[in-house]
């Protein structure tokens, strides 16, 4: 597991809120209570994705630091690979169960913009893969993306952000997709410049890829903008996507072309 993270210190800008980002109110988290009970459910979770379409999202409360970091070293030990975002103030931890339509999707496209970036001259610093490194907001929450990548020479250090994201899954997990965007753009503060959706449908042989970049979020100034200094940054949907999968070879945005892409722009 490679972690990297931001110093903990005030930003100048407001970060979004804890109990909307962990959805608490409209998935209540059950209570965790160790490993094995988490493989349990994490083991129930992805045989029922095996068989259809299913939020793949888990949620635990009362998950204490050190019960975190506990399962972050010993994730070896779970049957199925996961995806996690945790967050200390309110002890709630995510877990994303990963299917392989999933990595398929993201993967396949990742793979395809490496190819054309590198026919374009663009060198390998320059489309630095940091992968589903777990990063760690000023405000502690940490989390893991399904793919990350930087420009190297432009953010050096590991504990810079990415400048763009992957996030992936299945329709019924889309609205814990979208709030995954609002962890990267929110706590990035505006830095994380794209945050792309991928949205598969195993039934209707669909891939739909939502564009999100960063904007300031308009409207009069808070308290908390005010205390902070800056406004808070939103997602801003700039288009979507629709990759018909029953065709031989998708096109990914980069290189729309060909049959089966339709793309809208917002």
């Amino acid at each position: 597991m490679t972690e990297i993270s931001t110093k903990t210190m005030p930003t100048p800008y407001v970060t979004p809120n804890t109990s909307s980002l962990a959805m608490t109110g409209q998935y209540p988290p059950q209570t965790f209570r160790g490993l094995k009970d988490c493989d349990h459910a994490v083991m129930t979770l992805w045989e029922r994705l095996r068989q259809r379409d299913a939020n793949q999202f888990l949620s635990f409360k009362h998950v204490s630091e050190k019960s975190f970091r506990a399962l972050a070293e010993n994730r070896g030990q779970l049957h199925a690979t996961i995806r996690m975002t945790y967050f200390p103030d309110i002890e709630t931890l995510i877990i994303k169960v990963v299917t392989v339509p999933h990595e398929k999707a993201h993967r396949s496209f990742t793979d395809q913009a490496v190819v054309s970036l590198a026919t374009m001259g663009v060198d390998l610093d320059e489309r630095e893969l940091t992968g589903a490194a777990i990063y760690t907001a000023p405000s502690r929450s940490q989390k893991e993306g399904d793919s990350t990548y930087k420009n190297g020479l432009l953010r050096p250090r590991d504990t810079d952000w990415p400048h763009w994201v992957i996030e992936s899954g299945v329709l019924e997990s889309l609205p814990r997709l979208r709030q995954d965007v609002n962890w990267w753009i929110g706590y990035s503060g505006g830095k994380v410049l794209l945050a792309l959706i991928f949205k598969v449908s195993r039934e209707a042989k669909t891939l739909t890829i939502e564009e999100y970049f960063p904007r300031p979020r308009s409207g009069p100034s808070t308290r908390a903008q005010a205390a902070a200094g800056g406004p808070s940054f939103v997602p801003q949907l700039i288009s979507i996507t629709v990759v018909n999968m029953r065709n031989n070879t998708p096109h990914y945005p980069g290189a729309l072309s060909g049959p089966g892409v339709q793309q809208d722009s917002w």
